[in-house]
C-alpha cells in the first residue's frame, strides 16, 4: 500500500504572471517619469538663476544711470543716520550698567528709576535709601565700579509722610566712554 499524502492547505491558483507584468510595467514607468521630474525640476531652476540674474544686472543699470534725487538722497542719509545710530545703542555695555547699578544697592536701597541719556554719557539713577549713611554708601560703591568715571549726588529728600522716613534722592552717575 501506498502512503498517502494529504495536503489541506494547498494553494490550487496559479501564479498570476499577468498581475507580476502589469506591476513591473508600472513600477519601470514609474522611475521614468521620477528621472523626467528630476530633469524638468533641473531646467526650471536653471532657467530661475537666469531670470534672477537678468533682472539684478537691469536693476543695477537702472540704479547707475538714473542719479539719485536731492530729496531721495536726503531720506537716504537720514536712514543711514538712524540706523548707526541703532547700531551704536546696541553695541552700548548695557550688561555692565545694569550689573554695576544692581549689585551696588544692597537691602538698604530701592532703585525707582534709571533714565540713560546716551548723547551726554550720563545715568541718571532714581531712589530711595534707609538713611543717609545708606545712600552714601551707594554712592560710594557706584564710583568703584569701571562702567563710571565719576557719581554725583544730586538732591536727596527726607520723605516726612512716610512713617520709615526713608530718604528719596537723585544721582548722576557719568557712563564711561559712551558720550557720542
Amino acid at each position: 500500500m501506498h502512503a498517502m499524502r494529504l495536503d489541506y492547505q494547498r494553494n490550487n491558483t496559479p501564479v498570476p504572471w499577468l498581475g507580476l507584468g502589469v506591476l513591473a510595467a508600472a513600477l519601470a514607468a514609474l522611475a521614468l517619469m521620477g528621472s523626467y521630474y528630476q530633469t524638468l525640476n533641473h531646467r526650471i531652476d536653471f532657467w530661475e538663476r537666469k531670470a534672477d540674474r537678468i533682472e539684478q544686472v537691469s536693476s543695477h543699470r537702472a540704479l547707475a544711470s538714473r542719479p539719485l534725487s536731492e530729496q531721495a538722497a536726503k531720506v537716504q542719509s537720514l536712514e543711514a543716520k538712524q540706523a548707526n545710530q541703532v547700531l551704536r545703542q546696541l553695541s552700548l555695555p548695557w550688561n555692565d550698567l545694569f550689573k554695576a547699578v544692581e549689585t551696588s544697592g544692597g537691602q538698604t536701597i530701592a532703585l525707582l528709576s534709571m533714565e540713560p541719556d546716551q548723547k551726554k554719557g550720563m545715568v541718571k539713577i532714581s531712589g530711595e535709601a534707609k538713611d543717609l549713611d545708606a545712600l552714601l554708601g551707594y554712592v560710594k560703591r557706584l564710583s568703584t565700579h569701571e562702567v563710571f568715571d565719576r557719581v554725583l549726588l544730586q538732591s536727596h529728600q527726607i520723605q516726612q509722610a512716610d512713617p520709615e522716613k526713608p530718604l528719596h534722592f537723585s544721582l548722576f552717575a557719568h557712563w564711561k566712554g559712551v558720550a557720542l
